[in-house]
């Protein structure tokens, strides 16, 4: 076995180059278990172990000894671990620690690293198992309900659920979300099934060479550029096989969303090493030197990656019984949610050290998709704790009051270098006090609070984070039961700095009560329920509301009225909504029409094109331009062998080619290809295809196809006379255009996006949201419009796997699919906020009934209210399922 090397620096090395003041120990056989206990330690703490900070003193001591430099240390080191040793089997752990006899690497990430899935994907900051198990064991023994509201990559969650305890954690990073919540799905697999899901990760490591046969992900391209602008994270190969590995990641998730989501993690654990950028404290381009190193090629790395998990998964034995929660993203949010009833909490909160912790995970987020546009990342540190100077900015207001903090503050006002490190301060004592603030009201009487922290210094003022976490905390009603020192650490300035655990305990001077102002809403709300007006003229006309409601039909399409009530009862003047299940735009539309700022998400292209075609203003001109453009397109181009090949096999009710007149179909093909390739993106492109989509089929003289039905594609009847495209593009559009907007309207935002994924950051200080997810037994969207979609650019092979993705195919599996919505909808509302969601009841499936026994969690009110839908028209469409009435279910 070669011998194993530890640099140790020291400030009094000799040496002119700061760089180079380092002393290079080795390890030879006989020393490696002494190697393996210290190869992951600091030189400061390897210091610790050797007893003294200076060099000349190590030095002259091994000449004493007459002992060679090298052996000297090494000696010295393995006194130093077996006195540890021996303390450890006699004392506890605040007696070790007190005694300064511990063991470092226990309260760093470093001291899992060696455990199955603690090191899937390499965080610096963190704690190991082995230290939260021993606060527990030490402090809270009897513990039911542990919180950490600064999650991370979730070791207390995991160490809190393997003892027996329901754990919750908050988590502000996404990308520290996904590999958490990877690991807790995996390990609450059956033996057998992580077995399979190890087989199914090697096959893909096997076929990994696949991946460069793939397209590039377009749209993780267009979002980098949007993001990052000129800048080279990778070299230009390397980036292409980034966003292939995207589009390889997004094709597994449509058959098999665990496998794709493991697969994630390993391309995630690879993006920075693989990268022209280096993660040491701060994330920062690689020195001339350090490119030269040979860096693991991506393919390569991801393959290393897979094996590894496929590894941990097989042979992990300690699987969880009890299913961590994460209750929030923000630790800022838990004031709005029920009591969870905690007795103890166990976390470590960002140090007050400057490091930018969403710039550090940058690239990941991107590759998640977390960051599309420029503001994302700002949005993110507008949210986070203030740790960092680059969080600092001035629309952060909450500053602490604390007179201990004040006079920090005050100093390094005086004596900082950057005048933002003052409010930096400021704030972060500000939003620490807030979280604790709002946690305290889940927290049992007495409940233990385990805080791990460390101190800063700037400007050669000492910042003592612990005493000054003390003061703000003695001010919520938290106690300090004991203070114990962890490790030393340096600053970049040489300063010495430590390492705290602090216990306290919190006692309870009353109790909290829920309370939610409904007043805006509530008798609104109970007149609708009586009157139910759109089941009265002139709601109930069919052709009631905006003529643009009608742009493109569309089956299960909610009623315009119902809508336009809806967003009348709970948002108020100048308010902000959100439907995340959008369809064709009938919520954010009305919402637009009223002056509210409106959002909403979709996941089917179609129905993401249609709903875009009625948010915006249209300028006529633009319009005429587009149609203009695709007439020359027409009368240029034919139809490849291919597109014809397509339209004579593929079709459900019927092939393609049997809609249309010959000629009709080479226009529509052409029409097709010219929309792909140049996807829309301003109001007009958008209106224009979505009056296109309108016209494809139908069973009057507007549709291009022969007679069908204009809201679902049935088998076509009748003769195939031509029908120019153009000519009935442009009436459509003419119609479409003839009512104006009301003079209220405020121009939405429709975004193509998964419900049940990471919200966009925009997305945020809602006075409600109100939509109507699928029901659970309605006809499948994506058949009922498998024309749409197909010109909106599916191949055959999309509807194959795509549904799959859907919500109306996920909900039939588990109605979890909705947590990751109900989550986020309660932290993106105000206090008062409401979610409003109108749904179906079967006979096989109370919608209401799942998602309020998932929505207690998070909302403390509700209430249900059921309409006959005897009253509903079929618009001649065979098959509307077996829904038998409509649920509103409100939630606050």
């Amino acid at each position: 076995m070669p011998q194993n090397y530890k640099a140790v620096y020291f400030a009094d090395y000799p040496a002119e180059d700061s760089k180079q003041k380092s002393l290079t120990l080795a390890f030879g056989n006989n020393a490696n278990k002494i190697f393996e206990s210290i190869k992951y330690l600091s030189s400061e703490e390897i210091r610790q172990l050797l007893g003294t900070d200076n060099y000349r003193s190590i030095a002259e001591a091994a000449v004493r000894e007459d002992l060679p430099l090298n052996r000297y240390c090494v000696r010295q080191l393995k006194k130093s671990l077996d006195l540890f040793e021996e303390k450890k089997g006699q004392l506890t752990f605040s007696d070790i620690i007190n005694d300064d006899i511990f063991d470092p690497v226990s309260v760093t990430f470093k001291g899992g690293a060696k455990e199955p899935f603690v090191n899937w994907y390499p965080y610096l900051q963190g704690y190991s198992p082995q230290f939260v198990e021993t606060i527990i064991k030490k402090f809270s023994p009897c513990a039911k309900n542990i919180l950490d509201p600064f999650g991370g990559t979730g070791t207390t969650a995991f160490t809190a659920a393997k003892l027996g305890s329901q754990a919750y954690f908050c988590e502000i990073n996404p990308v520290l979300q996904f590999i958490c919540l990877m690991k807790m799905r995996v390990r609450r697999l059956k033996t057998n099934d992580r077995i399979k899901l190890s087989e199914k990760l090697k096959q893909c490591e096997e076929k990994l060479t696949y991946v460069k046969t793939l397209g590039r992900d377009n749209r993780l391209d267009e979002s980098y550029k949007k993001c990052f602008g000129s800048s080279k994270f990778f070299d230009e190969g390397t980036y292409e096989q980034v966003l292939k590995l995207r589009t390889w990641i997004d094709d597994i998730s449509l058959e098999d969303p665990l496998l794709a989501d493991l697969l994630t993690v390993a391309i995630l654990a690879t993006l920075i090493p693989a990268s022209r950028m280096m993660r040491v404290g701060d994330m920062r381009y690689k020195t001339p030197i350090e490119v030269m190193k040979k860096t693991t090629p991506i393919l390569q790395g991801v393959s290393e990656r897979i094996v590894q998990i496929a590894h941990d998964i097989r042979d992990d034995v300690n699987g969880l019984n009890i299913q961590p929660i994460m209750i929030s993203e923000n630790a800022l949010s838990l004031g709005n949610i029920p009591f969870l009833n905690i007795d103890t909490i166990i976390t470590s909160p960002p140090y007050v050290n400057g490091t930018n912790y969403f710039r550090n995970t940058k690239i990941e987020l991107w590759f998640l998709r977390c960051l599309t546009i420029n503001d994302d990342l700002a949005r993110y540190r507008k949210k986070t704790i203030t740790a960092g100077i680059n969080d600092v900015t001035l629309w952060k207001t909450r500053l602490s009051k604390n007179p201990e903090v004040q006079q920090i503050v005050k100093m390094l006002e005086e004596n900082a270098y950057d005048s933002r490190i003052p409010r930096m301060i400021s704030s972060y004592f500000g939003d620490i006090t807030e979280v604790f603030s709002n946690i305290r009201h889940h927290l049992t009487n007495e409940a233990i609070v385990a805080i791990d922290i460390g101190d800063s210094c700037y400007g050669g003022v000492h910042v003592p984070v612990d005493r000054l976490l003390t003061a703000c905390l003695k001010d919520l009603g938290f106690e300090e039961r004991d203070v114990t020192e962890l490790r030393k650490r340096r600053s970049k300035g040489g300063s010495i700095l430590k390492q705290t655990l602090l216990i306290y305990s919190y006692i309870r001077n009353g109790k909290r009560f829920y309370t939610s102002d409904t007043g805006r809403w509530e008798e609104n709300w109970r007149q609708f329920k009586a009157q139910l007006p759109h089941q009265h003229n002139p709601y109930a006309k069919r052709n009631w509301g905006h003529s643009l409601h009608s742009l493109c039909s569309y089956p299960g399409k909610m009623k315009p009225a119902i809508a336009h009530h809806l967003v009348k009862i709970f948002i108020p003047e100048n308010g902000r909504l959100l439907d995340p299940f959008a369809g064709v735009g009938t919520i954010p539309f009305e919402g637009a029409l009223q002056g509210k700022t409106s959002y909403g998400f979709e996941i089917s292209q179609a129905a993401f094109v249609i709903a875009n075609g009625k948010i915006q203003f249209h300028n006529r001109g633009k319009c005429d331009e587009i149609i203009a453009n695709l007439k020359e397109y027409l009368l240029s181009n034919k139809p490849t062998a291919k597109e014809l090949e397509y339209a004579n096999t593929f079709g459900f009710n019927g092939k393609i080619f049997e809609y249309y007149n010959p000629d009709t179909l080479n226009e529509v093909l052409l029409a097709r290809r010219y929309f792909v390739d140049k996807p829309a993106q301003t109001p007009e492109e958008f209106f224009v295809l979505s009056s296109l989509l309108h016209i494809l089929h139908g069973n009057r003289p507007y549709a291009l196809s022969r007679r069908s039905h204009p809201i679902t594609p049935y088998k076509p009847t009748g003769p195939a006379e031509y029908r120019s495209l153009i000519q009935h593009l442009r009436e459509k559009v003419e119609r479409g255009l003839e009512e104006q907007l009301s003079p209220d309207f405020k121009p939405g935002k429709i975004i193509f996006q998964d419900a049940t994924s990471w919200w966009p950051q925009e997305i945020d200080d809602l006075d409600a949201i109100i939509t109507s997810p699928p029901f659970f037994d309605s006809t499948r969207f994506y058949l009922a419009n498998w024309l749409r979609l197909w010109f909106c650019g599916w191949n055959p092979e999309d509807f194959k796997g795509r549904p799959l993705g859907f919500v109306e195919e996920r909900q039939k599996k588990n109605f979890d699919v909705y947590v990751p919505v109900l989550r986020q909808a309660r932290e993106r509302l105000k206090k008062n906020g409401v979610l409003v969601m109108h749904l179906g009841k079967s006979e096989k499936c109370n919608m209401s009934e799942k998602l309020l026994e998932l929505g207690k969690i998070w909302f403390c009110n509700s209430e249900l209210f059921e309409e006959s839908v005897s009253h509903c028209e079929s618009h001649g469409i065979r098959d509307k399922g077996t829904v038998s009435s409509h649920q509103y279910l409100v939630m606050y």
